[in-house]
């Protein structure tokens, strides 16, 4: 497959979402943060000396939020890892809804031996659940984004998949519309739903209600409305009021409001089911859906028309189209797995050598090339030229790291919940006796609030 390849080299991103590759129904004792890494020097010259007696051994619990293809990666994926480490026997375990599921069970130490990191979890918390991978500094030219899971000068998780920020969308729904050119702006955006609605009959947008996560991640969209890189982790925290009218938090959610009110999304929300979906957009009986790249290859291959598949920019009113490379969920290891050894060779066996990224996840490795690289694959050569430009969110500073994440806990605006999402969806569709602007009001004075107890001085203009 041809591949362009995107110089990332010198920029890594810090993001406390996530462009959850999810699939099926995606839906504390605590050690020091100094403990040394579970990779040492001498076990990994070890293994690259080919001495199957150095080699880790031993059994692990894998636990993956992809529901609906966890018997391949039991089968045919576990079976290339032994190629490569056949004393380590490795059980997938798939979680229903992983994001609320997989955060119960870390009250307990029962969450596997390599998992998935929740959203959420604040920086000063991973020592207590999570074993460390690394020295920062020694690996951040190594691998993309692992500054967004660092703490102390160590990093506790690696991206198992890079992926973009746009909208799926069926090219022949638009083309029998009559839409013949991609919407760039909200307004454009809305107008051709509006075509679909009365020209076809397919479902203008799918929000998928039910399944909660599809709701949380349009928070993700920080980037493509604000058409800035420097404001997901940078601008929106110097801002005391990213809620309020014309900020891009507002601008996200408004799209999803005036797509429930105006009927432009499915009739009864209620009743929606994500692994229908997939099949619904690639016959044509969906127009659009707010999802990461990574679904586009579940898309095209859940139904005969996989070329109807495209994927087009989240529509802004920014004057660029900028579009983050941001990181999945990110592999991690139980602190209190007992074969930590084996665990760290899964997952770096899963990240540098095998095509989990691409084949599994639609995105590709976190893994730079010899030449700082990260390879973009040949299905998002449609979206740059759109005219996106896909490109590494700019970090915040070290003193900022985590405060997003402190603020959305202490303010309880749930930055990645579905419950506003819903409250502003039920509000459209006339469920609540609420406006938009009402429920903007209650998020940035909550925001407000917790911003101005945690945000350092410095930054308060």
């Amino acid at each position: 497959m041809k591949k362009s390849v995107l110089s990332v080299s010198s920029v890594l991103v810090l993001l406390t979402g996530l462009l959850a590759g999810c699939g099926g129904n995606n839906n504390n004792s605590s050690p020091s943060a100094s403990s040394s890494p579970v990779a040492s020097e001498s076990s990994a010259a070890a293994s690259e000396s080919g001495s199957t007696d150095a080699k880790p051994s031993g059994s692990i619990t894998v636990l993956t939020q992809r529901t609906d293809i966890v018997d391949t990666l039991q089968k045919e994926f576990t079976a290339e890892f032994n190629k490569a480490y056949p004393d380590i026997r490795v059980k997938w375990e798939a979680v229903q809804d992983y994001e609320n599921n997989i955060k119960i069970r870390m009250n307990t130490e029962d969450y596997g031996d390599v998992l998935l990191i929740p959203n959420n979890v604040e920086p000063k918390d991973f020592p207590t659940f999570f074993e460390p991978l690394g020295d920062y500094e020694a690996d951040k030219t190594k691998y993309s984004q692992i500054d967004a899971h660092r703490f102390e000068g160590k990093y506790y998780g690696i991206p198992m998949a890079i992926n973009t920020l746009g909208i799926v969308y069926n090219k022949k729904v638009f083309n029998d519309a009559g839409v013949t050119t991609v919407p760039k702006t909200p307004d454009e955006f809305l107008a051709a739903m509006q075509k679909i609605k009365d020209t076809t009959d397919a479902i203008p947008l799918y929000t998928n209600y039910k399944d909660d996560w599809t709701l949380s991640q349009w928070a993700d969209y920080l980037q493509p409305a604000a058409g800035d890189p420097n404001y997901p982790n940078i601008g929106v925290l110097q801002d005391p009021n990213p809620w309020a009218a014309g900020k891009p938090y507002n601008d996200i959610f408004k799209l999803m409001y005036e797509v429930a009110k105006r009927g432009l999304i499915e009739e009864d929300p209620t009743t929606t089911d994500w692994e229908s979906s997939k099949g619904m957009i690639n016959r044509g009986e969906i127009g659009t859906m707010v999802l990461g790249s990574w679904a586009i290859t579940q898309m095209q291959g859940a139904g005969p028309n996989p070329d109807d598949i495209g994927y087009m920019p989240f529509p802004t009113n920014a004057a660029k189209l900028s579009a983050p490379l941001s990181a999945d969920y990110n592999w991690s290891i139980n602190v209190h797995s007992k074969n930590k050894e084996a665990a760290n060779a899964f997952i770096h066996w899963v990240v540098d050598e095998s095509d989990y990224a691409s084949k599994y996840q639609g995105g590709f490795s976190a893994k730079f090339d010899d030449g700082g690289n990260l390879q973009i694959p040949e299905l998002l050569k449609g979206f740059q030229d759109l005219g996106v430009t896909m490109e590494l969110s700019t970090p915040g500073p070290d003193d900022l790291n985590g405060v997003l994440t402190q603020i959305d806990n202490d303010s309880e605006v749930g930055i990645h919940n579905p419950d506003f999402k819903k409250r502003l969806i039920e509000a459209a569709i006339g469920n609540r006796d609420e406006s938009f602007e009402d429920i903007m009001a209650d998020l940035d004075k909550r925001w407000n609030k917790s911003w101005e107890k945690l945000i350092p001085a410095q930054y308060k203009k």
